[in-house]
């Protein structure tokens, strides 16, 4: 993937800009320059939001791209052109916008759109539309995401060297985004997950043992013996214990069967004992009652005899019963006739009185006839004129109501009309708001830039900030090196002069030793005198060997070795932090010189003051927003109400109209009422003028001939009722006449019948027997007690009898039993029989329990094991997949990463030892770490000048670059070859040049150029001025001042 052009409307600083990058094709290593702000990384985002619908950072969405100038009229677009293989590919996107309406005012909110134009030479192959179709086709055509192309394509500032010096955690946290190996984790995971269940789990089983254990029954001899043997958790030693106590117990429970047997049969025994003298004692306690009982029904004898006289008598009167009920009957009946009689004769005289009174009345009113005849011819005369009124009525009806409607219809028009001259004002002022739309949208845009610009300059004050504290904390680092190399170089004076003072001392010896060595004569190996007249004398207390001058020549050099390496880092440093320093106070200047005016703060003040008004000035500016949002809200409501005002006020007009019409018929109605009313109310009567007049007439005289009426019928009735009456009264009369003749006939026949009864029993029927047999009359219902009384003293008579004789039978020869003894020996035998089932019953429930206990602590004990080593496996295998094993810190995802780290070196190692001639070669520290943090992806170089590894640390700033450049680029390629994603032959190279001396930049340019040999387009992105001069193909950013950034190109003659 090669790209071509990129065209960029209305995208952050550009309006309408094209990016050629085909004018770098014979020079593919370019300048991208400009100051800062200026927009050169929105390149970069551009070709990134083009492809994948997002920027290049995290710290930009894409809608926010749109740029501030921007006015609604002005449509966010971008447009990307590159080619892959034999194909050249153009894409068109634009993000969410609101947008002037092509047609009338107003605003319309425009979703985001997207188009990929796929060409064949000049022929176009293929167009799609659909963002989901876009999508998935760059995916399958570039076999990467958004994410994996900034990283492959763009190497942001500072980024790669904080990844180069950064711990193993740090690197994990890239790499597993990179080549999404959270799922090593996540096994991990899950398999920590698993043992912490698994661990619970045993848990609760030791638990669940011991409470089982617990719920053993022990018997007192065995339960010191068990406690302890639980307590040392001897399960084995206590079941063994459990096993013995359980077959004593069988034992012991057969005993009790064999006692509980004999028991129980002596309580038989001793029950049927007690049943026998207990009956004998209640038939001797029965003789004694029945004798008592036989005495007392022989003195209630005479009492007997006279209640059977006192029953035969009661008999004869119950025989006379019927008779007498008759003759009692017939009296009452002559008594209630005769009062009958007396009673009809009082109703035939009142009936003859009525009559008379009757007749009488109706004489008195004979003038009603006529009286009633004239009301009629009245009324009837009435009738004829009744409709006039009825006519008259009605049309007054219509009238009222035609009024009605008339004033009705009036208030409507009164009312439309005031309505339409308040929807007219609500137009008025509906409209007044939509003309200042434009002067709030203006403001819109003008704060919108404000905000843009404040959260700028809040980032470089945030970052400014944190460039302070790095500083603060490189000033410590330095203090604390200059420290170690002044101790480092102090050090190595001494092991320098320890070394010199035993090389003289080995010098020293070893003439001593040559002058004793001379003879007289010889010339001295040293000046080659022939005479000795001093020869030198050890004055050495200790012998100094050379293995001990070589030691000590060994230790200076490495002391020395040490004290140059600190000085060398500390001066490294310190240039660092001077660059730094002033590379921060530049930032500074430049970023209060931007913020000085705006917020009304002077130059030299601290950025804390700086920080403290921007804070302040964003409040503001957020209010001031929020207020233009809530008129231009208003504004919304006003177009939407100004619409539905304008509907209302002609619904509104052609409702007037009508109503007026409405009125105008009204009118003409009352009018024409009027005369047809006057014209029925000449033809009526003087004395009637009014239908309620002729009402109240024609209703008296009806009211009258109602009355006459009633009194007449009345009276006729009245006469009627009463020759009825007396007719009625009369017949009542013959009848109780009748009627008591016949019951004196029967009174006189019943007594004969009583007579001669009487007399048959010798009794005559006279007042005293009357009473009499009144009186036994009333007793008859006491015969069936009497007779009963009888029946039941003679039955007890005779039960005594043959009980007495009986009982006296069934006691002969029995001797008197001890009852209280053989209870007592009874109550014994069942508490004895009682006890032994329960000790029987209790060993039985402490075999079946303990036995059911022992079982569950086998399956316990035998399930725990499994469980146990289940479990142990699992820690060993957890440990060891996220690194907490005892012999590694690596775990499972660590070692993934490991991988892909190892493969990103060594495709690293080549470029670097290109780029330093051979010198350098990326390795990973294999060295046990004390934590994880430390463990896996910590990063070495091997320098090949000393022969041994160096930490990444020690890297001067130009080596660390060329390290950082050549490690982008191999997690780069390696990603490429992961992801199988296509090469992208582009590079886009934002790593801060500005810290790099001379040297250093001069060595960054060098490994570019080298990279460029490859056929790659290289882009340095940097405002650092030296690269001007370096790098002659340029494509300069240049700010307008006003938010705005248009291109320059600059190519070299022979590029």
């Amino acid at each position: 993937m090669r790209p071509l052009s990129l065209h960029l409307e209305f995208f952050g600083p550009y309006r309408d800009t094209t990016v050629d990058f085909t004018k770098f094709a014979t020079t593919p290593l370019f300048l991208i320059s400009g100051k800062t702000g200026s927009g050169k990384t929105t390149i970069f985002d551009g070709m990134c939001y083009a492809l994948f619908d997002q920027t290049s950072g995290t710290d930009r969405e894409a809608p926010a791209m749109r740029s501030d100038f921007a006015t609604p009229h002005d449509r966010t677009r971008v447009e990307f052109w590159f080619t892959h293989r034999d194909r050249r590919y153009q894409i068109v996107r634009e993000p969410a916008q609101t947008l002037a309406k092509k047609r009338g005012t107003g605003l319309t909110a425009v979703t985001a759109s997207v188009t990929l134009t796929v060409w064949h030479d000049d022929t176009e192959e293929k167009q799609l539309t659909k963002i989901g179709q876009v999508r998935d086709f760059l995916q399958d055509l570039l076999k990467m995401d958004g994410k994996q192309f900034a990283q492959i394509v763009l190497l942001p500032q500072g980024q790669f060297r904080r990844f180069l010096v950064a711990d193993s955690d740090a690197k994990a946290q890239v790499l597993e985004q990179l080549f999404d190996t959270a799922v090593y984790a996540r096994w991990a995971d899950r398999l920590k997950a698993q043992l912490r269940q698994s661990q619970r789990a045993n848990q609760a089983a030791l638990a669940d043992l011991d409470h089982v254990q617990n719920e053993l029954q022990w018997t007192p001899a065995n339960q010191g013996p068990a406690s302890d043997l639980q307590a040392n958790h001897q399960t084995a030693d206590l079941l063994k214990l459990m096993a013995q106590q359980q077959t004593a117990t069988r034992e012991r429970e057969q005993t009790l069967i064999t006692q509980l047997k004999a028991a129980q049969g002596t309580v038989t025994d001793l029950t049927r004992q007690d049943t026998q003298e207990e009956q004998f004692l209640a038939d001797q306690q029965r003789l004694q009652t029945t004798l008592t009982a036989q005495t007392a029904l022989k003195q209630r004898e005479p009492a007997m005899a006279q209640l059977r006289a006192q029953l035969t008598e009661l008999e004869w009167v119950q025989g006379l019963r019927p008779q007498w009920q008759t003759w009692q009957t017939a009296q009452t009946a002559v008594t209630q006739r005769q009062a009958a009689r007396d009673q009809r004769q009082q109703h035939v005289t009142q009936a003859q009185a009525s009559l008379a009174q009757a007749q009488t009345a109706k004489q008195a009113a004979a003038e009603l006839p006529a009286k009633i005849t004239a009301l009629q011819d009245q009324l009837a005369q009435q009738a004829t004129i009744k409709p006039l009124y009825q006519q008259i009525a009605q049309l007054q009806k219509q009238q009222t109501a035609a009024q009605t409607t008339q004033q009705r219809t009036q208030a409507e028009v009164q009312r439309l009309t005031t309505a339409l001259a308040a929807t007219t004002t609500a137009q008025k002022q509906a409209q007044a708001l939509i003309d200042q739309q434009g002067t709030w949208y203006d403001q819109s845009q003008t704060l919108q830039r404000t905000v843009a610009t404040y959260a700028d300059w809040q980032q470089r004050l945030t970052q400014l900030t944190a460039d302070q504290q790095d500083l603060t904390v490189q000033t410590a680092q330095i203090t604390t090196l200059t420290a170690q190399a002044k101790t480092a170089r102090t050090a190595a004076d001494q092991a320098q002069a320890t070394a010199e003072d035993r090389y003289q001392a080995r010098l020293r010896a070893q003439i001593a030793e040559l002058s004793a060595q001379l003879t007289p004569g010889s010339p001295c190996p040293v000046c080659g005198a022939t005479t000795h007249p001093h020869p030198a004398v050890s004055t050495a207390t200790t012998p100094v060997t050379a293995a001990m001058v070589k030691q000590a020549q060994q230790a200076a050099t490495k002391a020395q070795q040490a004290a140059t390496q600190l000085a060398t880092q500390l001066t490294q440093q310190q240039t660092a932090l001077a660059q730094a320093q002033a590379a921060v106070t530049e930032q500074a200047t430049t970023l209060k010189h931007d913020m000085a005016a705006k917020l009304n703060v002077a130059t030299d003040a601290s950025l804390t003051a700086f920080s403290t008004a921007l804070g302040q000035a964003q409040t503001a500016v957020q209010q001031q927003e929020t207020q233009v949002q809530q008129a231009l809200a208003q504004v919304r409501q006003a177009q939407a109400q100004l619409t539905q005002l304008q509907a209302t006020a002609q619904t509104q007009q052609t409702e007037l109209k009508q109503a007026q019409e409405a009125a105008q018929a009204a009118q003409t109605q009352v009018t024409r009422l009027g005369v047809e009313l006057t014209t029925q109310q000449r033809q009526l009567p003087t004395d009637a003028l009014t239908l309620r007049e002729f009402t109240e007439l024609e209703q008296t005289r009806q009211a009258q001939l109602a009355t006459h009426q009633r009194d007449w019928t009345a009276l006729e009735q009245q006469v009627t009722a009463a020759t009825q009456a007396l007719a009625v009264a009369q017949s009542d009369l013959q009848t109780a006449t009748d009627e008591l003749a016949q019951s004196q006939q029967r009174v006189t026949t019943a007594q004969a019948a009583v007579t001669a009864a009487m007399a048959a029993h010798e009794l005559a029927l006279t007042p005293a027997t009357t009473a009499t047999v009144t009186q036994q009359l009333a007793q008859l219902d006491q015969v069936p007690t009497y007779r009963q009384q009888l029946q039941d003293f003679r039955t007890a008579q005779t039960q005594a009898t043959a009980t007495i004789a009986e009982l006296r039978q069934r006691l002969a020869d029995q001797a008197q039993p001890d009852r209280a003894k053989t209870q007592a020996a009874l109550t014994a035998a069942q508490a004895q029989v009682t006890q032994l089932q329960a000790d029987r019953y209790a060993a039985q429930q402490q075999w079946q329990r303990n036995a059911e206990l022992v079982q569950r602590l086998q399956q316990q004990l035998a399930a725990q094991a499994t469980a146990l080593q289940q479990t142990q496996a699992l820690d060993e295998l957890a440990g060891v997949l996220n690194g907490d094993g005892p012999n590694s810190k690596l775990g499972l995802e660590r070692y993934v990463l490991q991988t892909y780290l190892r493969q990103i070196l060594l495709v690293g190692n080549h470029r670097l030892q290109q780029l330093t001639n051979g010198r350098y070669q990326f390795v990973i520290d294999d060295a046990p770490a004390a934590s994880k943090k430390y463990s896996g992806l910590e990063i070495n170089v091997y320098d090949d000048h000393v022969g041994e590894q160096r930490s990444v640390h020690t890297l001067s700033g130009g080596e660390s670059f060329i390290a950082a450049l050549a490690l982008a680029l191999a997690l780069g390629e390696v990603i490429q070859r992961t992801t199988g994603s296509v090469d992208v032959d582009a590079l886009f190279i934002d790593e801060g040049f500005g810290s790099l001396d001379e040297d250093a930049l001069m060595t960054a340019l060098e490994s570019l150029e080298t990279i460029e040999g490859r056929h790659r387009m290289i882009g340095i992105i940097s405002h650092v001025s030296e690269l001007r001069a370096q790098v002659p193909n340029q494509l300069q950013v240049v700010a307008q001042g006003n938010g705005e950034s248009h291109l320059k190109y600059q190519i070299h003659e022979n590029g």
